[in-house]
């Protein structure tokens, strides 16, 4: 008959430890990959972290709105540009309503000065795109609100549009082919511009009331004058 000799305590406490440590790990795991879901429809930037922390409150209007703010901010980070201090001074204000008022195509829309920052995006073209052409859109008009820039009408050799400025959204395929070098020119050329010394600028320079139209999807027909990528 065979005996069976009961282990000893601290060879039971090893065992429990070294299960609990498992399944931690697969718990980790799992976790992981219930919260990856589907790839986001433009790539993800990769900043530095925050020198400052975010205002609590990034913007007035629909919290759906928020990620395209934190989007922009963090693909202005990658690029080199601070644009946190612009969404207080004052505070960003985002707005779905129709621009019907300003005429029947316009999709989008910036107006600076006396204390307003505001962006409107119109209802019947915000709900009718893919998450790629509002991404474009609202850097569009963020653009225009927070780093100051005006529109770009300057097409590339290849008959594209040479900004994220030009006066009209172009096409998802375009953006996406186009995607680094659109982001880099938006932030970067902010940088050089002649406009962009209004960041420095005091309060009332840098907001004189400006209303920036924007119109719907649209790219050149025709190539005018080129300027390398």
């Amino acid at each position: 008959m065979t005996k069976i000799t009961p282990k000893k305590p601290r060879q039971t406490a090893l065992m429990l430890l070294a299960l609990a440590f498992s399944l931690g790990s697969l718990q980790a795991c799992d976790q992981a990959g219930a919260s990856s879901g589907s790839p986001d429809s433009t790539p993800a930037p990769v900043p530095d972290p925050p020198s400052s922390p975010l205002p609590s409150a990034l913007y007035k209007g629909p919290e759906g709105l928020e990620k395209y703010v934190l989007k922009f901010i963090d693909d202005a980070k990658v690029q080199g540009i601070d644009v946190v201090p612009e969404l207080t001074s004052p505070q960003l204000e985002i707005q779905i309503a129709s621009l019907n008022a300003w005429g029947s195509s316009v999709i989008g829309l910036c107006q600076t000065g006396s204390g307003v920052r505001k962006v409107t995006f119109d209802p019947d073209f915000w709900n009718s795109v893919s998450e790629t052409q509002r991404e474009q859109l609202a850097h569009h008009e963020l653009g225009h609100c927070m780093l100051y820039r005006g529109h770009r009408t300057t097409v590339l050799s290849t008959g594209k549009p040479a900004s994220l400025m030009y006066p009209s959204i172009f096409s998802s395929s375009t953006y996406m082919a186009g995607y680094d070098y659109y982001l880099s020119e938006l932030f970067g050329q902010a940088l050089v511009e002649e406009s962009s010394s209004l960041l420095n600028s005091s309060d009332g320079d840098r907001l004189t009331p400006r209303v920036h139209i924007c119109e719907p999807t649209s790219e050149p027909s025709t190539v005018p004058p080129a300027e390398g990528a």
